[in-house]
C-alpha cells in the first residue's frame, strides 16, 4: 500500500468520524453571510427532523448555520478528553446535523459556525471554588471566577474545547457565547490576580470604603481577561491541522449597551476594542426588543459602530427573537431588525434562535433574503 494511504487509513481509524464528515465552510466563504443559530437542546434532540430544518433554511435564503455545540460540562458528540460530558454517548450530534444541512438547495456549501457556551453549573456545583463571588460573598450559580478563566482550570478546558472543535469539524467559525465578567468578580482569587494584572492594592472604592462595583479600571480589567483567554483560543486554533486552522474565524459574542452604543459593556468585559484585539470577528446581541427598543434601532446601532471606526467588515450583527418577560418578538418586526442589520458595512447577520421561529418566522425571513422567491416558478 503507498505510504499516502497507509497515512491516510491510519487517520481515518484515529478520527473515524472524518470519513462520513462533510466539509463545513466553503472557499471561497459568502460575500454575505445569512445564518440561523440552532439551540443545543435542538442539537442534541434525537427527534430533531434535519429533514425539515434544512428546508427552513433553504425557504429562508440561510446561506450559513451556527450549531450549538454545548458547553466543557456538556457536550454535543464524545470529547475523548472528556467522555463523561456528552449528551448522549455515542452519537455526534454535530456530523449528524452537518451531513443533513451541508449543502444550500442550489448545492453551494453552507458556512457552519460551532458555539461553544461558557457556562459550566455542573462544575461549580462540584467544585464552588471556580466560582465567582459577589461583594458579598455571594456565590455564581453559571460563571466561573475571573481567575479560574485567566489563569485556572475552566479558561484551560475552554481553551482546549476550542481547539477540539477545530481540529474535529473544521468550521468556517467558532463562537463563544455566555462569556462575561460582572458582579461576580469580587473572590479573593479575583482581587490577586486584579493586583496582579493592575498593579492597584485594593479594589476601586468609595468615601465610605465600599467597592465602586461600577468603577471604569474594573471594566477595563475584566475586558483584559476575557480578551487574554480568547487570545489562547486563537493560538490554539492557529497551531490546528500545521496551521490549517489559523483559516478558522473566532468570534466572541457579546452585550450592547443601547445607551452608548460604540462602546461595548467593559462593565461585562465587553469592550469591543480591546477583544478585537484577541478575535477575529464579534457577535454583537442587536436582542432590541429585549431591551425595549424597536427594530430601526439595529441600525442606528451598525451606525454608530461604524462612525467610531470598527471594521465592520468584522461584526455580525444577531437578531434575537426574545421580547422579555417570555414573550417573542413579531415575525414583521423580525424581518425588519434583520433589514436594518446589514447596513454600514455589515455583511453578516444572524436571527437566533432556532426554537422560536414557526412558520411566520420563516415567511418573514424569507422576504428579506430572498425577496424574489415569490416570483419563482413552483
Amino acid at each position: 500500500m503507498p505510504l499516502v494511504a497507509v497515512v491516510v487509513a491510519a487517520v481515518l481509524l484515529a478520527s473515524p468520524w472524518k470519513e462520513s464528515l462533510p466539509p463545513m465552510r466553503s472557499t471561497p466563504p459568502p460575500d454575505d453571510v445569512r445564518s440561523v443559530s440552532i439551540d443545543f437542546g435542538v442539537v442534541t434532540d434525537p427527534g430533531t427532523d434535519w429533514g425539515a430544518v434544512d428546508q427552513h433554511l433553504d425557504s429562508a435564503g440561510a446561506n450559513a448555520v451556527e450549531l450549538n455545540a454545548g458547553r466543557v460540562e456538556f457536550t454535543a458528540f464524545d470529547w475523548a478528553a472528556y467522555p463523561e460530558a456528552a449528551a448522549e454517548p455515542g452519537t455526534d450530534h454535530l456530523s449528524t446535523a452537518a451531513r443533513a444541512l451541508a449543502r444550500t438547495s442550489d448545492g453551494a456549501q453552507r458556512e457552519f459556525g460551532l458555539i461553544v457556551d461558557a457556562f459550566v453549573p455542573r462544575w461549580l456545583e462540584q467544585d464552588p471554588s471556580l466560582a465567582g463571588r459577589s461583594t458579598s460573598g455571594e456565590t455564581a450559580t453559571y460563571q466561573a471566577s475571573a481567575s479560574a478563566l485567566a489563569t485556572g482550570p475552566v479558561g484551560d478546558r475552554l481553551v482546549a474545547y476550542v481547539v477540539a472543535l477545530g481540529e474535529r469539524y473544521e468550521p468556517a467559525y467558532i463562537s463563544v457565547t455566555e462569556l462575561f465578567l460582572d458582579g461576580y468578580t469580587f473572590g479573593e482569587d479575583d482581587l490577586a490576580l486584579y493586583r496582579e494584572m493592575t498593579g492597584a492594592e485594593d479594589w476601586p472604592r468609595d468615601e465610605s470604603g465600599a467597592v465602586q462595583e461600577d468603577a471604569p479600571e474594573l471594566g477595563s480589567w475584566r475586558s483584559d481577561v476575557l480578551a487574554g483567554l480568547l487570545a489562547r483560543m486563537r493560538a490554539g486554533l492557529d497551531e490546528v491541522g500545521d496551521g490549517d486552522g489559523a483559516s478558522i474565524a473566532l468570534s466572541m459574542e457579546v452585550r450592547v449597551d443601547w445607551d452608548d452604543l460604540a462602546q461595548g459593556v467593559p462593565s461585562s468585559g465587553h469592550d469591543y476594542g480591546v477583544l478585537l484585539s484577541a478575535v477575529d470577528r464579534l457577535t454583537v446581541w442587536a436582542y432590541f426588543q429585549n431591551s425595549g427598543h424597536e427594530a430601526d434601532s439595529v441600525e442606528a446601532l451598525t451606525a454608530a459602530l461604524a462612525a467610531a471606526g470598527y471594521d465592520t467588515s468584522r461584526i455580525t450583527i444577531s437578531v434575537g427573537l426574545w421580547a422579555g418577560r417570555g414573550r417573542t418578538i413579531e415575525p414583521e418586526t423580525m424581518a425588519e431588525g434583520v433589514s436594518f442589520a446589514a447596513t454600514n458595512g455589515v455583511r453578516s447577520v444572524n436571527v437566533t434562535p432556532y426554537s422560536l421561529m414557526g412558520d411566520a418566522y420563516w415567511t418573514a425571513l424569507a422576504s428579506v433574503w430572498r425577496p424574489d422567491a415569490s416570483e419563482e416558478p413552483a
